[in-house]
């Protein structure tokens, strides 16, 4: 393992695009709202995890899932989040690795949600989450400058935000240990900052993509749907 640490030190660009959809999406939401569109018949129009609509085939819905939010104080909560950690973990990983390791824990995080909770969900906690993945991950690599840096304090965190899930009827932690699980894996398939990609990754990323698929054929056959017919078989 080398010592020498890359660190992206160019403007966090895809931190502040993320929380511009975020808010872009929220704005749509927001708008609806004023027509008096009831807030679940909203939700689902616009993207919610709905695991039964899921295994009919809208696929798309695991990655729109993470844009939306059910009230101010949920993408208040998560866009303030987004706004501290996004920008150190973009430094970290790049904004090309950045980009990918967040969109893959936010669709981990909404397929273990599929996977193990029945109920319609949105926010983007689990690609989040997915940021403290990368976080340890990073720990993996220069456990030395992480003790320094950012030490138990966020070891903590995570700690806390995870009993707090679990303690909050109404969070979806099946989503936020999927996205803390994908964000490091994710960084540990694309590497930090510079650093030279290798067997060891395209091993680690072909595995994920692998472990996602049929993961999710697992939960979509638990509806009476498949995800074969799409890939032609």
């Amino acid at each position: 393992m080398s010592d020498f640490l890359s660190i992206n030190r160019r403007r966090p660009l895809v931190s502040y695009v993320l929380i511009a959809l975020n808010l872009f999406f929220f704005v749509i939401e927001s708008v609806l709202r004023l027509f008096f569109m009831p807030e679940g018949q909203m939700l689902v129009l616009l993207g919610a995890k709905v695991n039964v609509l899921i295994a009919r085939g809208e696929l798309w819905r695991l990655l729109s899932a993470c844009f939306l939010h059910s009230g101010l104080l949920h993408i208040g909560f998560n866009l303030f989040a987004l706004y501290i950690w996004g920008p150190q973990v973009e430094a970290l990983l790049g904004r090309l690795r950045f980009c990918a390791v967040y969109l893959s824990a936010g669709l981990l995080g909404s397929l273990c949600s599929f996977l193990f909770s029945s109920s319609v969900s949105v926010g983007a906690s689990g690609a989040i989450f997915g940021l403290f993945g990368a976080f340890l991950y990073f720990r993996t690599r220069h456990r030395q400058v992480f003790n320094q840096v950012f030490g138990m304090q966020l070891l903590a965190i995570i700690g806390a935000n995870l009993v707090m899930g679990f303690l909050n009827a109404g969070t979806d932690n099946f989503a936020h240990i999927g996205g803390l699980a994908g964000g490091f894996c994710a960084a540990f398939s694309t590497g930090l900052y510079r650093e030279k990609w290798t067997a060891p990754h395209a091993l680690a990323a072909t595995g994920l993509v692998l472990l996602f698929a049929c993961a999710l054929e697992w939960g979509m056959r638990r509806y009476g749907g498949s995800l074969l017919p799409f890939l032609g078989l």
